[in-house]
């Protein structure tokens, strides 16, 4: 007889001989003295053995001290038989009292496993939970989680994966083959799991029947998923209730690695765009004094008493032409880098229709292909503001809007005060803005142009929004609109 079989035999075998042996004590007992209710003694054995294995083995106790009681203690004596009402109800009070007994005992050692059972588990979690995360480096605590996993005798292999680009990748535990890789990322992608089911925080197996002998489960996480392979014909509620457990402690470390990959992608790209700000603008002070002299040279070489002739006149005006957007594009990274670099504006209330008027006088060039409405109120409030920097925006904006604008169209330019707010504009007749690129066009070295440094709007954005102010772009009917709002200057109390 194998050693799982006699451990399954021998509660029954410790049922029949304690009852027979307990027949016996209570016969030689009889023999010397009279003691009422000896049957009881039964009951202690009925009490150990459903204390100690269960139900079953209570229930034999009880059935073979009822028929050795009936046999050799209950007249007739010698046989299975009663004599009367009395005997009877003994016995059947015996063996109802014994059945009580052994359930109540079985029950009792049930529930004090069950008990001994999840204060093993809870300690356990903990002791996981804590040296996981006092761990610095979370992929040594996802590897020690994924250990932990693979010591259930359910599950055969573990895996953790993360979905911060869009595809699962494993970040701690066993490899995973083709497909179930790609199982995995149809079930994060779609939030649903395979092979199970995670209710008020209890994992559940749900499979068809019969259950296959090895089964992948897939439980979608916050930051990626769990990926595990089960193994076996039946499942232990106390292994359900681990890795039920062990899979809330693997979403709040895959957060955890989440949140640590973001953080260092963002300290990288801010130590990125520090040393390229300054770079630029190393560049760009370097570059500022020889474009000057470069036009200078330019200019005086193309002047009437150089001697050049007209064709010689025309390509020193083109390489002018050329210097001037080489010194526009060195002019707009200075400024960019002189905004990153967190410079403040000085603020002092201004005339916004004076800045305008200054803003359309300078550029009579540019404007004079089109027809250029101004719709500025006259006792419009004074705006809080930089002069130059405001100057500097509204000067993009109406290039921008000369660069998109047909011969003949339309550039308008408005303003009007809006709860202590100053609201502009600046519309065109041009080809309305993708939608898709709305949300764009304010960010660096985006353009729509052939030509161009792409950082005119990414000024406008960051200067206005260092006024305390917003920039938007929206499509009209008629053609994009760049709308902008600032506050307007306190008018100071007058005392009486």
């Amino acid at each position: 007889m194998s050693r799982l079989s006699r451990k399954n035999v021998a509660p029954y075998l410790l049922a029949v001989a304690g009852a027979a042996l307990i027949t016996l004590v209570i016969g030689l007992l009889e023999e010397r003295v009279q003691v009422a209710n000896l049957s009881a003694l039964y009951l202690l054995l009925v009490l150990w053995l459903g204390s100690r294995n269960g139900i079953l083995p209570a229930a034999v106790a009880s059935l073979v001290s009822f028929l050795l009681y009936d046999f050799f203690f209950v007249p007739p004596v010698g046989s299975l038989l009663v004599s009367g009402p009395r005997e009877f109800l003994e016995l059947a009070i015996l063996l109802a009292a014994a059945l009580i007994t052994g359930q109540l005992a079985a029950a009792l050692r049930q529930s004090q496993s069950v008990a001994t059972g999840l204060a093993a588990e809870s300690l356990a979690l903990y002791e996981l939970a804590t040296v996981a995360l006092r761990l610095p480096e979370v992929t040594g605590a996802l590897e020690l989680l994924c250990e932990r996993a693979r010591a259930l005798p359910l599950v055969k292999t573990f895996s953790l994966v993360s979905a911060e680009a869009g595809e699962p990748a494993l970040v701690a535990g066993d490899q995973l083959d083709a497909d179930a890789l790609a199982q995995a990322s149809w079930s994060i992608g779609n939030r649903r799991s395979l092979g199970c089911v995670m209710k008020e925080g209890r994992l559940t197996l749900t499979t068809t029947s019969p259950r296959p002998q090895r089964e992948l489960l897939v439980l979608p996480l916050t930051s990626g998923g769990l990926v595990a392979i089960i193994e076996g014909l039946r499942s232990e509620l106390s292994d359900l209730h681990m890795l039920s457990a062990l899979s809330g402690l693997a979403d709040l470390l895959l957060e955890r690695r989440r949140a640590a990959v973001e953080a260092e992608r963002a300290r990288t790209l801010q130590v990125s765009d520090s040393l390229k700000a300054a770079i630029l603008s190393s560049i760009s002070h370097e570059l500022k004094s020889p474009l000057t002299s470069l036009r200078a040279g330019l200019t005086a070489l193309a002047s009437p008493g150089s001697g050049v002739n007209a064709e010689q006149r025309d390509l020193l005006l083109g390489l002018d032409g050329q210097a001037l957007r080489l010194d526009r594009l060195v002019g707009d990274l200075l400024t960019m880098s002189r905004i990153e670099a967190g410079g403040l504006p000085d603020l002092q209330p201004r005339s916004f229709g004076e800045i305008v008027g200054g803003v359309v006088g300078a550029l009579p060039r540019q404007l004079s292909p089109f027809h250029l409405v101004v719709d500025i109120p006259e006792d419009l409030a004074p705006v809080q503001c930089d002069e130059l920097q405001l100057n500097r925006v509204l000067t993009n904006l109406l290039e921008n809007a000369a660069e998109f604008t047909p011969p003949g169209g339309t550039i308008a330019i408005g303003a009007m005060a809006d709860e202590g707010r100053l609201v502009a504009w600046v519309d065109n007749d041009g080809q309305p803005i993708p939608h898709a690129d709305l949300e764009h066009v304010f960010d660096k070295f985006w353009t729509r142009r052939a030509t161009g440094s792409g950082l005119g709007l990414a000024i406008c954005k960051r200067i206005i929004e260092a006024h305390g102010g917003t920039i938007r772009a929206r499509n009209l009917r008629h053609g994009p609109r760049f709308a902008i709002t600032l506050p307007l200057a306190v008018a100071p109390a007058v005392l009486q």
